[in-house]
């Protein structure tokens, strides 16, 4: 995915409409545009905007393609229905004419030297460091998006951009304080740490069964593919040093030593030989996959593998897991030996009787025992245990509690900060409990504030942006009246 948009980033990043991430040209599946009761022409009206068939269809391919790179191909319009990805469509369209609705009454305008200005500035659009038209058109015309279209998606991206930019929110001296004392209140506490696998589980016949019963479904065969085989393996062929020191010539640069340095034909001609003999074999495998495809050959061995074997190298699996049945592999190298595959059969994965999946039922069984026990342990020692006293500590003091790993000891700090109860449990994702007591608390030192500042300010503004965008949403729903000509 990486890759791809490295390579079409100029592509990608023109079709980012507003909000919303559009791939185009980008393994696009056909879908069927959409049609809606409305005689004039528009999927909804947002006040006074009205939102076009052409808008939502767009709206709606860039969601599809997007999510269907993400899922390799393999989205179809029922998912994308069971995706809700037309009402996301819809709805982030709507949220857009809100704020449009909203920029109109305020008076807010987009001027095309604005526009200008923005098309100018965007670097998809220049060589060396210059704007060229020409490259602009082309473009867009190969996301086959009309120049007009585009600009128009672009004004309405600025009107929003201004809309958003004078509702900005600023934090103020008391809400940083505030912010700050919850993000860096530091506790003196007394804690113990207790770890499930130190804990006992007795299992029985009954349980066993009883947890099988419940979590079947999660106990699968693995997929299995049936494969007809054709090994090739290099024979004593006749080899002239005529031929040896030919093959030498036009591929020495593969004969290295340790240093980079090409070897001399004499120092490398086992390697030489070596090389010159997988290339006839390559020739031999070649001519007997014609054979095997037209039937004029038998498989010399059938096998029935997992996509995981010792047999046969995982990359050549991945290969064969994509294929249709009765399809062919062209020969693959294999330990120096040449292999032609015919994917005969898949196995599905199918639930494991109870006898089949026994052994990774206990194991799932005791795990899931322990945590209970785990849980009931810490429930009964949380309000009276002998423990580690700490100092005063902050969220950010991850190595001031062992034997926690700096990582367990965030996810216990995180869930501490946000925790009302003076004392309790908190249980880690890896399976051990935190008994914890608080003894003391106070604010955090003024000097540690201003270390965080930067901190602080990006994650208040983000809280206080979240809900100033959530209540304005909801006045602009209730100010701006919005008719949907057909229910997605």
């Amino acid at each position: 995915m990486i890759e791809w948009m490295q390579k079409h980033r100029k592509w990608l990043v023109i079709t980012i409409w507003v909000s919303t991430i559009a791939f185009v040209g980008a393994g696009f599946v056909g879908w069927g545009a959409y049609k809606f009761g409305s005689s004039s022409n528009a999927v909804a009206k947002v006040g006074d905007i009205e939102i076009s068939i052409k808008e939502f269809n767009q709206r709606y391919k860039n969601l599809y393609n997007y999510f269907n790179n993400m899922l390799k191909g393999n989205l179809d319009e029922e998912k994308a229905k069971k995706m809700g990805l037309q009402k996301e469509a819809l709805n982030s369209l709507i949220t857009e004419a809100l704020y449009l609705n909203l920029a109109k009454e305020l008076g807010l305008t987009v001027l095309d030297k604005e526009v200008e200005d923005k098309i100018l500035s965007m670097k998809e659009f220049q060589r060396n460091g210059v704007f060229d038209k020409n490259l602009y058109f082309q473009i867009l015309q190969n996301a086959n998006i009309k120049p007009k279209d585009f600009e128009e998606s672009l004004k309405k991206e600025i009107l929003i951009s201004k809309i958003k930019n004078a509702l900005r929110p600023v934090l103020t001296k008391l809400e940083f304080n505030t912010f700050g004392a919850s993000l860096f209140m530091a506790d003196k506490l007394k804690y113990k740490v207790l770890d499930a696998k130190d804990i006992n589980a007795s299992i029985d016949e009954k349980g066993l069964k009883e947890f099988w019963q419940k979590h079947k479904n999660s106990y699968q065969t693995k997929p299995k593919y049936r494969l007809s085989i054709v090994w090739v393996e290099p024979k004593d062929f006749k080899i002239t040093q005529k031929e040896l020191e030919e093959f030498y010539q036009k591929n020495k640069i593969k004969f290295k030593d340790e240093n980079g340095k090409i070897k001399k034909f004499e120092d490398a001609i086992d390697e030489v030989k070596e090389a010159f003999i997988l290339k006839k074999t390559k020739k031999e495998a070649l001519k007997k996959y014609i054979l095997f495809k037209k039937g004029k050959i038998e498989a010399g061995e059938i096998k029935t593998l997992p996509l995981k074997n010792s047999y046969l190298p995982n990359n050549i699996m991945e290969t064969i897991s994509k294929k249709s049945e009765k399809s062919y592999l062209k020969p693959k190298l294999v330990n120096k030996k040449y292999v032609i595959i015919r994917l005969d059969k898949r196995i599905p994965s199918r639930p494991m009787s109870f006898i089949e999946a026994k052994e990774l039922v206990k194991r799932d069984f005791i795990k899931f025992k322990k945590i209970q026990n785990l849980k009931e342990m810490a429930k009964k020692m949380y309000k009276d245990f002998d423990g580690n006293v700490t100092n005063y500590i902050s969220r950010d003091d991850i190595d001031k509690l062992p034997p926690l790993t700096e990582t367990e000891a965030g996810e216990f700090l995180n869930n501490l900060f946000v925790s009302n109860s003076k004392n309790g449990y908190i249980i880690l994702e890896t399976n051990k409990a935190v008994l914890y007591n608080i003894i003391d608390q106070k604010l955090i030192r003024k000097d540690k504030l201003d270390k965080n500042r930067d901190f602080i300010d990006e994650n208040s503004l983000k809280v206080k942006n979240s809900l100033l965008n959530s209540k304005l949403l909801d006045d602009l729903q209730k100010r701006y009246e919005i008719k949907i000509y057909k229910g997605l």
